[in-house]
Order: C-alpha cells, then sequence, then structure tokens
C-alpha cells in the first residue's frame, strides 16, 4: 500500500468529524436588543452604540432562547455531551493503535486527528453569543473570563492534537515525546479545577445584592454546584491520565500495557462526559 492510501482513512475520518461539527452548530442566540433600551419610554431618540457598546451590551445580557435565561443549559449540556464523544472517540482510538505496539500503521494518525475534531467542535459550539456563530465579536469577547478560559482549552486540544500527530511521524523530539503530553494533560486538569463558570451576565447577578434570594439566583447557584462537581471529576480523570501517559513515555511502563493504561482514562472521561448534566 502506498503512503497515500496508506493515509487516506485518516483524511475521511478528517473530513467526517469536519462534517458533524459544522452540522451540530445550533443557530446563534438572537440579538436581544429590547435589553439594550430603556424600558421607560422616551421622547427622545437614543444615543447610536457603537459597535462595541453593542457587544458589551449583548455580552451583559442572558442567553435567548435557551433553556435557562442565565447559563443556556439545553446548550451547555449539548456541548459537554458533544465534547465527551470526541474524548470517547480519541480514548478508543488511541486504545485501538496501542495495542498494535511496536508496530506503527496509519492508524496511528487517527487519534490526532479525532483530537482535531474536538477542538473544531468547540470553536464552533462554546458560546452561543460569540465569533463565529453569535453576534460579538472576537476580540470583544476576551472581556468575558468564560470565553477567555474556553478559548485556552481549545488552544490546550490543538497542542495536545499537534503533539500526538508529529509523535506518530516520529517527528518529535525526545525529550517532548516523555513530557509533552503529560504535561499538557496536566496543565489542562489544573485550568479546568479552577474553570470559572457562567459569563459576565451570571457573575453580574451574582455580584447584585438585591437578587441573592431570588428564585432565579437561587436556581443559578444550584446549577453552579452541579457544574463545579462535574468538572471536579473531569479534572480527576485528568490527573490520573498524566502521569499514566508519563510512565509511559518514559519507558517505566512498557509494551501494550504502557501503550493502552492511560487511554482507560480517557475512555472514562468520556463516557462521563457523555452523561453531563447541570
Amino acid at each position: 500500500m502506498s503512503r497515500t492510501a496508506g493515509q487516506f482513512p485518516a483524511i475521511v475520518l478528517l473530513v467526517i468529524m469536519t462534517s458533524l461539527a459544522w452540522l451540530s452548530q445550533s443557530r446563534a442566540a438572537p440579538t436581544p436588543a429590547a435589553t439594550a433600551m430603556p424600558m421607560q419610554m422616551s421622547t427622545a431618540a437614543p444615543a447610536p452604540m457603537t459597535t462595541e457598546q453593542r457587544d458589551r451590551a449583548l455580552a451583559l445580557t442572558p442567553d435567548s432562547g435557551l433553556a435557562s435565561p442565565v447559563t443556556g443549559t439545553d446548550w451547555s449540556i449539548f456541548n459537554h455531551r458533544g465534547a465527551g464523544f470526541f474524548v470517547l472517540l480519541w480514548g478508543l482510538t488511541a486504545f485501538i493503535a496501542g495495542l498494535q505496539w511496536p508496530r506503527k500503521t496509519w492508524f496511528n494518525y487517527v487519534p490526532p486527528m479525532t483530537l482535531f475534531g474536538l477542538a473544531e467542535f468547540l470553536i464552533l459550539r462554546n458560546d452561543p453569543k460569540v465569533w463565529p456563530g453569535g453576534p460579538i465579536g472576537f476580540w470583544v469577547s476576551f472581556q468575558d473570563p468564560s470565553v477567555v478560559d474556553h478559548r485556552i482549552f481549545v488552544l490546550l486540544v490543538i497542542a495536545l492534537g499537534v503533539v500526538e500527530l508529529l509523535r506518530a511521524a516520529d517527528r518529535l523530539p525526545k525529550l517532548l515525546q516523555i513530557y509533552a503530553l503529560p504535561a499538557l494533560a496536566l496543565f489542562g486538569a489544573v485550568f479546568l479545577f479552577f474553570h470559572k463558570h457562567g459569563g459576565l451576565a451570571a457573575q453580574q447577578m451574582m455580584q447584585n445584592a438585591s437578587m441573592a434570594r431570588t428564585p432565579a439566583m437561587q436556581q443559578m447557584n444550584s446549577a453552579m454546584g452541579i457544574m463545579k462537581h462535574e468538572h471536579l471529576w473531569f479534572s480527576l480523570c485528568g490527573f490520573a491520565l498524566a502521569p499514566a501517559k508519563l510512565l509511559a513515555d518514559a519507558g517505566i511502563i512498557n509494551g501494550r500495557l504502557g501503550a493502552t493504561l492511560w487511554t482507560v482514562f480517557a475512555i472514562v472521561l468520556g463516557i462521563y462526559m457523555l452523561g453531563y448534566t447541570e
């Protein structure tokens, strides 16, 4: 089999994942123009808003058209479960590749391709109101800390994919072969552990003392508690995956056991994320 033919299945898989990510993109949240206007009637015409002012107002407005007016529960649950599908696929394909140790075939390129599919899915689905699917521009969206966190996660997933792709091609320096993926996995677990949930609208509501005892605030606090619990387990899977991968890449655990042990934690993480709830 020629080299081009051997890479063909991986290319086909990437195309399929790209199509699934695009098809899963929901309609962007409608622009809540009315929320940017005063509630009382005024005879004077309002001053025109700049693009940055409009985007700032949108960022401070709860998500429209979603199940929860603050957190967008349906949107968030679908995102986490969709990401879980890609994580599970990554773990399963890496497990199959590990079973082929020490042989290297075209299938070694499949696990990093699933990570690139996950990155594309997150870019399209992470935040309903911001670029590329929402009305809020790319640069203005960085005013929201949760959006910044999501972008860092995307970069992390891309870095993981690049590292594993270079490993499959035997083009990664020895030091990076040993420490790169464990370090990235550990960073992701720590960063996820301290991840702040909710956007600017949720933070504004939490800082408003007059809303502390309202049913909406109590419901939001309850949802935040569930999300923190779910993400804690995500982090624990990452904390287990990192040392298992380090033991394998450093040659402490050799053979198929070392090549497949770390993938068990990725599979467990993916399965757990498929049952994500808020």
